[in-house]
């Protein structure tokens, strides 16, 4: 399944890329990370209407840290 859904998004990005109105380092850089994060708060949504509070809390706090592994040694060489 995971490998059918790959192969499909690799050939999307080769057909959205081939006109030449968007560069494939915009599509893999920011609309596939874009995708990949609606799809989890999609599911975050899904699991906390079924009420298991502890697995959303999981996923908001490894989102978080997630995010700021990446946001902070920018910050760290900008200043």
């Amino acid at each position: 399944m995971v490998a059918f859904y790959s192969k499909f998004i690799v050939n999307s990005i080769s057909n959205i890329t081939a006109s030449g109105t968007i560069s494939t380092t915009f599509v893999s850089l920011i609309l596939l990370p874009i995708i990949r994060n609606a799809t989890k708060y999609i599911i975050v949504v899904i699991v906390a209407y079924k009420d298991k509070i502890s697995l959303v809390i999981n996923i908001a706090i490894r989102s978080s840290i997630q995010i700021a592994l990446l946001v902070l040694p920018f910050i760290i060489i900008l200043s």
